[in-house]
């Protein structure tokens, strides 16, 4: 498709531009194929952090500063992050 640079048109050339955009109406639109709608919510998708299963929560817990103080210790000698230890914690009680 060739572009248009509006400031290089005449106003002739503008007004016979914009009388044809108006005449576009609803009738002469058609409905997006199947093909189309999944390039626009693919298009439309946001980026962000891949999903791990099922996608993960936030979730607010309330823990005692010294438990929390012990368990951000064990989790930074180890290369965790805390929710990263919270939830190996939980994996292995559910396993149990």
């Amino acid at each position: 498709m060739k572009k248009i640079n509006p400031d290089k048109m005449s106003k002739t050339q503008l007004d016979r531009l914009g009388a044809a955009a108006e005449r576009v109406a609803y009738r002469t639109t058609h409905p997006l194929r199947p093909q189309d709608r999944r390039a626009l919510a693919r298009a439309a998708h946001r980026a962000g952090r891949p999903r791990i299963g099922a996608g993960a929560q936030r979730i607010n817990i309330t823990v005692e500063h010294t438990l929390l103080s012990h368990a951000d210790a064990y989790a930074r000698k180890h290369g965790l992050s805390r929710a990263a230890l919270v939830a190996e914690g939980l994996m292995r009680v559910l396993a149990a």
